[in-house]
């Protein structure tokens, strides 16, 4: 049963159409859809440090596996606030101005390297359906969108930025590689969001628990996991160590091969 606090969406995945259920955001602009942190997750490479800028309501910190160690960044003390408590292990809270903390980051020597920013700001007010104003501090002029690409740009670790696509955002990170899905926004309307990351596609992730696109090939892949974890279970131990052995030789020459290169291109 779909619930009023839902919309049924149908979109192509390849060649088959998928319906898929989205509910609406709680908090303006949050990502704690069905669907929407799940692909945003599913699009971060392996981290040890990660930044998320204009915390909100913070679903995607809250639903991916954690960091070595999160910095959470709002400019609304209340938003801090309500994160005081939170479970989230080695999490710096920070009340402050995400724009100048990003522009005069300390990196500390080569942590850029394994660095990942999230970024969700206030959208550009003229790709809102609403000229109401929705947040206690917003960010919707042109010119201060204009500032935060230019900061962004400027970073020297793995950034992915959240929005709505618009000739201002092509123009400065068009050339950035793009992720679009389907999302539903505070007054039940469909429309796409846009992820922009200035990495190539990566070959391994920092979490696997959302791998898949929609619930039906989430499942899918959570009951092949579960196969081929039973079946190496039932191996004797030193036949299960070989393979294992050979799966992670496996995946350090592929790494090796495959070292992100920021400023990523479009697709």
């Amino acid at each position: 049963m779909l619930c009023s606090s839902q919309t049924l969406v149908r979109h192509w995945y390849g060649s088959k159409l998928q319906m898929t259920r989205i509910a609406k955001p709680s908090y303006p602009g949050g990502k704690g859809g069905v669907g929407v942190y799940q692909s945003i997750i599913n699009c971060m490479p392996a981290h040890d440090i990660y930044v998320e800028a204009f915390l909100g309501s913070g679903a995607v910190l809250r639903y991916k596996k954690p960091a070595t160690r999160s910095f959470a960044i709002d400019l609304d003390e209340n938003v801090i606030e309500s994160w005081r408590s939170s479970s989230t292990p080695s999490l710096d809270l920070i009340h402050g101005d995400a724009l100048e903390l990003l522009r005069n980051w300390r990196w500390q020597g080569d942590d850029y390297l394994r660095t990942l920013v999230y970024c969700d700001p206030p959208y550009l007010q003229q790709t809102r359906l609403s000229s109401r104003r929705r947040y206690k501090c917003e960010l919707s002029s042109t010119e201060e969108h204009t500032s935060l690409l230019q900061i962004l740009i400027s970073l020297p670790c793995m950034v992915i930025l959240s929005g709505y696509r618009s000739p201002l955002y092509e123009s400065l990170v068009g050339h950035w590689r793009q992720v679009h899905f389907p999302t539903v926004n505070r007054a039940g309307k469909l429309c796409v969001e846009t992820l922009w990351l200035n990495f190539p596609a990566p070959t391994a992730l920092h979490d696997y628990q959302y791998l898949g696109r929609g619930f039906r090939e989430r499942e899918r892949i959570k009951r092949r996991r579960e196969r081929w974890r039973a079946r190496l279970l039932s191996l004797p131990p030193l036949e299960r160590h070989a393979l294992l052995l050979a799966l992670h030789q496996m995946d350090n020459q592929n790494d090796s091969h495959n070292e992100p290169a920021l400023g990523g291109t479009h697709s």
